[in-house]
């Protein structure tokens, strides 16, 4: 069997990446996490690199076992869920009833992965999201169930805002003990061995009307203005691309469809202001590279991550370029600034001139 079909591989950047990158920011060791579960570190930012996906399952429960927090993945799920997923942007985009968006969601999920197999099952009292594994788990799931759960929960929550009643929701699942306590009533969560879950609702939320701002575009679109050179466009596109520099392969077209316009929109945008999809995020990196560096601890090896390249080399590499320092000098020269600052400020005398 070609290993790039195979179901029992799955590719890293889909699964782990948020939950590396959220691991990675409460101080975990992603690089011996990884190592651990014998993951290569590029498998989170190459796209086209494939992993055993029960190394990827196995890393989700680690990495919880290591924080000492059960809830981590439905954490992380959950803000994923708020804060969106490129995978699944064109489908938040383009829906107009939350049966649109599942309908959508269906036919996105098995593009991009073989490892689960997504359906939509419609009866005229419930409906019910299924998601099947294609392999067999020979270890407990509770981080992969959780994930599942809290992600697609959060979503439905939020896409159809008020229709949503906690009390007209089942979930089956495995295991429920990676769920946060009240995430959804007891009544609501069934445990079954099933080899996936299964969300059911009412029939008639599918026709209830969906709507998610994943796409950053509730902001008024008065900014693109016709001449394409105003300070606020370049501004906002700034802040999209900073937002998303996480992203190793971040193309133009990419950047373009998060943004809801056309890569040669995009690139006559940046062109105006004498500038290009290219420069615009090598500017980004460095300036979320410099901030990491100043005001936290994170690894060098994790700030890599954090903005898009493949490791410490290519990220000397880059930083150099930037600078002309390398990150471990720029970190200390900046420690070496703030102490400066403290000690200036404690410095102060009174006078004894009162008013």
């Amino acid at each position: 069997m070609d290993k790039r079909s195979a179901p029992k591989f799955t590719r890293a950047i889909l699964v782990l990446f948020p939950l590396a990158k959220a691991f990675a920011l409460r101080g975990g060791d992603i690089e011996a996490l990884l190592a651990r579960n014998r993951i290569p570190i590029g498998a989170l930012t190459d796209p086209a690199m494939l992993v055993e996906t029960s190394a990827c399952y196995a890393a989700m429960e680690d990495m919880a076992e290591t924080l000492g927090d059960p809830y981590f993945g439905a954490t992380v799920a959950i803000e994923t869920a708020r804060k969106g997923t490129p995978g699944l942007r064109e489908a938040a985009s383009r829906a107009l009833t939350l049966g649109d968006f599942l309908s959508r969601v269906v036919v996105e999920v098995s593009k991009q992965v073989d490892n689960v197999r997504y359906s939509l099952i419609v009866s005229p009292d419930v409906a019910s999201l299924e998601i099947k594994r294609t392999i067999n788990l020979s270890k407990p799931s509770r981080q992969l169930d959780a994930v599942g759960v809290a992600f697609y929960v959060t979503v439905i929550r939020q896409g159809i805002g008020g229709t949503f009643d906690p009390k007209d929701i089942l979930v089956t699942v495995p295991t429920t003990a990676g769920l946060p306590p009240g995430f959804l009533p007891k009544q609501a969560l069934v445990t079954s061995e099933i080899n996936g879950l299964r969300i059911s609702f009412p029939s008639q939320w599918l026709w209830a009307p969906f709507s998610l701002d994943w796409d950053l575009m509730e902001v008024s679109r008065g900014e693109f203005t016709p001449d394409g050179a105003s300070e606020a466009t370049l501004s906002y596109l700034r802040s999209v691309l900073v937002e998303n520099i996480d992203h190793q392969d971040l193309t133009l077209d990419g950047f373009a469809a998060i943004c809801g316009l056309h890569p040669r929109r995009v690139q006559r945008l940046l062109e105006a202001k004498g500038t290009s999809f290219s420069q615009m995020k090598d500017d980004a990196r460095q300036s979320v590279s410099e901030d990491l560096l100043s005001n936290t601890t994170l690894p060098i090896s994790q700030i890599a991550l954090q903005v898009g390249l493949s490791g410490p080399a290519a990220f000397d590499r880059a930083f150099r370029r930037w600078t002309g320092k390398t990150p471990t000098g720029f970190r200390a020269e900046s420690k070496s600034d703030q102490d400066d600052v403290v000690v200036d400020e404690g410095s102060g005398s009174s006078t004894g001139n009162e008013p």
